[in-house]
């Protein structure tokens, strides 16, 4: 697989596949780009070129600062397409990555054509810190392996560091929400124990051309849970919302 090298140092490790149009996978935290995308990438990289970032400090690439948050993950995004010379048509993101892509949305709100956000959150909360860095984990992110961890435990590293970027850099207020135009779906489960559907309905509100997708019965990971709903909701979405080409 490619990777990488970044300004600060970290290599950055991606996927790249696929032929077309660039569409950009952007996975949540502790997770990887393999395992968070794995069920749905084959199905879109028979329509697009799909490009794959780990995240820094996650899978194969490096965090040598420890710099991992929502400005790192979008200087990041910003480095690796400058790199390979390519605007993607559309964005998936995925949890705090979508967090991340709706922030850097609205400083760049004309780096692509639409954006798919799923199970992002608005702004963090302190008072869940505790509950979140002391609590159950996923077993099949606890499983993950990150080639430049820090041992076994590097998904609690991971995890404490994110949710101290999740509260500290993430404020998505209507003003700042209404700079992105481009269509957008936001999507999640009714039954997500991360963010509540609320979230997800004031976000798709809140935005200029915001759509929204619940999934009955469906918690935080549509892209494992429900697949094969979520690319048909896909397919549907890029051929009304992506220009011709």
């Amino acid at each position: 697989m490619p990777q990488l090298e970044l300004p600060d140092g970290a290599l950055l490790h991606y996927a790249d596949e696929g032929i077309g149009r660039v569409l950009l996978l952007v996975h949540g935290g502790t997770g990887t780009g393999d395992y968070d995308w794995e069920l749905v990438r084959p199905a879109l990289a028979r329509r697009f070129r799909v490009v794959t970032p780990d995240l820094r400090g996650h899978g194969g690439s490096s965090d040598p600062d420890q710099l991992i948050g929502a400005p790192a993950i979008g200087r990041d995004i910003v480095w690796l397409l400058e790199a390979l010379g390519v605007r993607p048509v559309a964005i998936i993101a995925f949890s705090f990555g979508a967090s991340s892509m709706l922030q850097l949305l609205c400083e760049r709100p004309r780096m692509t054509d639409a954006l798919v956000a799923i199970g992002p959150s608005r702004a963090g909360d302190s008072s869940r810190v505790g509950p979140i860095t002391s609590g159950p984990w996923p077993r099949g992110l606890i499983a993950l392996h990150h080639e430049h961890g820090e041992g076994p435990d590097h998904w609690r590293a991971l995890r404490k560091r994110i949710a101290a970027s999740w509260v500290s850099d993430l404020s998505l207020t209507d003003a700042a929400l209404a700079k992105i135009t481009i269509p957008t779906l936001v999507a999640c489960g009714d039954q997500d124990p991360i963010e509540p559907v609320e979230v997800a309905v004031g976000l798709a509100r809140a935005l200029p051309a915001g759509e929204l997708l619940v999934l009955p019965g469906a918690g935080h990971f549509l892209a494992r849970e429900r697949p094969a709903e979520l690319i048909a909701v896909l397919t549907g979405f890029f051929d009304r919302r992506l220009p011709a080409g």
